[in-house]
């Protein structure tokens, strides 16, 4: 399985300790590095920071595509915490509180 994390320099050097290929971006470069990793990962990790920089109808797209599986994650220090999937099921549901 090829796994690419596309996250900040300290977040990507982390995950690079735990085996994944790396892809260090920044707000200008991050669409371009999202794009690569499309085609060449078969589970793709990015931090909820860079994911915001995306255009959303392509992160949208990305995410129900059925290839690769793609989780938005938190950076290792001071990023934003991706969205609490839980609390958004239970709002779309009309189930929240």
């Amino acid at each position: 399985m090829h796994w690419v994390v596309i996250a900040d320099e300290l977040s990507a050097l982390g995950w690079r300790l735990a085996g994944a290929q790396a892809c260090i971006a920044t707000q200008k470069n991050v669409a371009e590095r999202f794009a690569e990793a499309l085609r060449d990962a078969d589970f793709l990790l990015i931090t909820a920071d860079l994911a915001q920089q995306l255009p959303k109808a392509v992160l949208t797209a990305a995410l129900l595509a059925d290839t690769p599986l793609i989780t938005v994650i938190a950076a290792a220090a001071g990023g934003s915490e991706p969205a609490d999937l839980d609390q958004e099921v239970q709002h779309v549901l009309g189930i929240a509180v």
